[in-house]
């Protein structure tokens, strides 16, 4: 990318020192050439300093510090923790990157949504299948196609195999705040705005979605995180035209351009104070969407 990231990269300040910010967040952002990775801070002093000194970074043991040194937040921390830390850092006028689901309840994302829009610092999120150049042109032409419904399935063995480790939050939100976030996003931005979801099954084991989207369109998600050895995402429109399918298990490897896709437009949100159409707002919408599910459920996942 030309223009002036060549001559000014974005500062960044990383909070979070665990797996997806030790192998993506800190890798992206330190890689430039639009962004500098100028420090790392996070709760466990221990871990920040083993990723800062990998990356020849400081690691900052005072949060307040991080963002004397920066003019943009990185954040790989659970939601419920990211929230108050993301409000805190527009209240200092730095622009944030957010993990998804935003918070954890409704109330934590309006509030958050309410100080970056009250600061006006750019916001985004990492909903990170929206960067990746197939998914783009998967919806690209879903407008084209006008459909009149859709079916979808994200199954995994994350809730079996320990990817998610010891991570409290994730058991509590179990495969709807884990994976659903993704479904609901690609299904709202492919069929129109989704205005009501309806749910049955667990939000632990197998749960199906049936989304009433704006214009009278519906999907369904089918979403499961205890499938043993098997991964399988896929979304299926119909419509007029015919069908269209994406099949993540089709797709090439591209987590270079998706990264690069990332950064960039990251960087180019916080020079040029434009905001990027993934931003708080939009996480805020799937925070409304995830409760209403919830609910519709009849299962408190998220309760402390």
């Amino acid at each position: 990318m030309t223009g002036p990231f060549e001559a000014a990269p974005v500062e960044i300040g990383l909070v979070g020192a665990g797996p997806w910010a030790r192998d993506f967040h800190a890798p992206v952002f330190a890689a430039g050439p639009q962004t500098r990775l100028a420090g790392v801070w996070a709760r466990r002093p221990e871990a920040a300093r083993a990723l800062a000194d990998r990356f020849a970074v400081r690691a900052f043991t005072d949060y307040r510090e991080l963002l004397a040194h920066c003019e943009a937040v990185v954040f790989a921390v659970p939601p419920d923790v990211q929230a108050p830390l993301a409000a805190e850092a527009a209240l200092a006028g730095r622009a944030v990157l957010l993990e998804k689901p935003v918070a954890l309840t409704v109330e934590e994302a309006e509030r958050l949504t309410q100080v970056v829009d009250a600061t006006g610092v750019v916001s985004q999120v990492v909903l990170t299948n929206r960067y990746r150049p197939a998914v783009r042109e998967f919806l690209a032409r879903a407008r084209e196609l006008r459909p009149l419904g859709a079916r979808a399935c994200q199954f995994t063995p994350h809730f079996l195999d320990g990817t998610y480790g010891d991570s409290p939050w994730r058991g509590r939100g179990g495969v709807l705040y884990n994976t659903g976030p993704h479904g609901l996003d690609m299904l709202d931005a492919a069929l129109g705005r989704i205005v009501e979801v309806r749910t049955a099954g667990d939000p632990g084991g197998f749960l199906a979605l049936t989304c009433l989207h704006e214009g009278g369109a519906v999907s369904q998600l089918a979403l499961c995180g205890r499938v043993p050895g098997a991964k399988r995402t896929v979304y299926e429109l119909l419509g007029p035209e015919g069908a269209l399918v994406l099949d993540f298990g089709t797709l090439p490897e591209d987590s270079a351009p998706t990264r690069a896709a990332l950064r960039a437009e990251f960087a180019m949100a916080v020079r040029t104070g434009r905001p990027h159409a993934i931003d708080v707002h939009r996480g805020l919408h799937l925070q409304r969407l995830l409760a209403q599910a919830e609910r519709d459920a009849g299962r408190a996942v998220t309760t402390r």
